[in-house]
């Protein structure tokens, strides 16, 4: 028997909600999967995982992608054979690709080629960087790679782990060698997620404004939001007035899920107008998300932040050389790559991963 390989990739998803409907959607006992020999991995763009050896994973992406809001992609090897894909959304076949059409008989599987625009759009690449997998090997000549840094060649199933590179699902970093380790990089506090800060700095307001604490205690955010901004008419100079309504506006939303963000984002304006190396504030107002109209901000916080904070440079200097990629200036994300390699004090998934796309040496 050959081998029988299947990787789900859950792009824009989020780890713990794909682990547990993993979990809760094995129904079939003929799937044999085996959710702790199950080698998860977090991506910048998703989390995926790679199933047990034995487990089967066709039939599987329907239900699976009806418990998950992204889409779900399996890719496969089939005995080695010849690779594939599988793509769902909602319980909706997007597409599919097998690179051995007809393998089973005439039609089976059947012979196209994949959807390289609708699968470059999921997974925010560009189409001309996957198309060539997308061909079926009946129409390529064997043993021509389809870019010329592939590690596999048209006729070795292994083309599936070039095509989920290209996809920013470095599949190396799925089977990692025993002992070795790369970190999830860490997730800091800051001024919209910390209660503790929060509540540190209406101590440091004083007494008077003590009946903000039960508020806040009983996530009484509205009625604190109301307060606040009755405060800030007679202290408009108190950062840390500003600051407890941006982390007020913050938990509404995330108990209501009404975008808040406008008003959030005033707030901490306002107190680094008035407290510019506020760490927690600056970590605030450099989100993992956001428009791309904000990156040019989101490279200044970092900038400051690598100073204020130099414990946490490292962190810092690898968000900011995203900043750089996705603004199209590589030399500069080389340029922050090189800086913390130096260093060597820190290797994480988001920075392998960016140093694999800028073709850094070694990587």
């Amino acid at each position: 028997m050959g081998l029988f390989l299947y990787v789900l990739a859950f792009p824009g998803g989020k780890e713990e909600t794909c682990r547990a409907a993993l979990e809760r959607k094995i129904e079939n006992c003929g799937h044999n999967i085996q959710p702790d020999k199950c080698d998860w991995r977090l991506y910048p763009g998703g989390p995926a995982v790679q199933l047990n050896d034995g487990a089967v994973g066709f039939d599987y992406p329907e239900p699976l992608s009806k418990a998950v809001s992204c889409p779900v992609l399996l890719a496969y090897i089939y005995d080695d054979d010849y690779w594939g894909y599988e793509l769902w959304h909602r319980g909706k076949e997007l597409d599919r690709f097998a690179s051995l059409p007809d393998y089973f008989g005439q039609g089976s599987p059947p012979s196209k080629r994949g959807d390289a625009e609708l699968v470059a759009s999921l997974f925010g690449v560009e189409p001309e960087r996957i198309e060539r997998y997308l061909v079926p090997w009946e129409d390529e000549d064997t043993g021509n790679r389809a870019y010329h840094e592939d590690q596999a060649a048209a006729g070795d199933s292994w083309q599936m782990a070039d095509f989920l590179g290209a996809l920013g699902f470095d599949y190396d970093l799925l089977c990692l060698p025993p002992g070795a380790y790369l970190e999830d990089t860490p997730d800091l506090p800051n001024a919209l997620t910390s209660r503790d800060y929060a509540l540190q700095r209406l101590e440091a307001l004083g007494k008077a404004f003590g009946e903000l604490l039960p508020l806040l205690e009983h996530g009484k955010y509205q009625e604190a939001i109301a307060r606040l901004g009755e405060a800030l008419q007679t202290a408009p100079e108190a950062a840390g007035l500003y600051l407890l309504r941006a982390f007020c506006w913050a938990q509404l939303e995330k108990a209501s899920g009404r975008s808040r963000r406008y008003e959030t984002e005033q707030d901490l304006g306002k107190v680094l107008e008035l407290e510019p190396d506020n760490v927690m504030a600056l970590r605030a107002r450099c989100p993992t998300t956001a428009t791309s109209a904000r990156y040019p901000r989101h490279i200044q916080d970092l900038t400051l932040l690598m100073e204020a904070d130099p414990e946490n440079r490292d962190v810092y200097q690898i968000s900011r050389a995203y900043r750089h990629y996705w603004t199209k200036n590589s030399a500069a994300a080389r340029a922050d790559l090189e800086e913390v390699l130096r260093r060597g004090r820190t290797k994480t998934v988001d920075l392998v991963y960016l140093c694999g796309e800028l073709k850094l040496p070694g990587f």
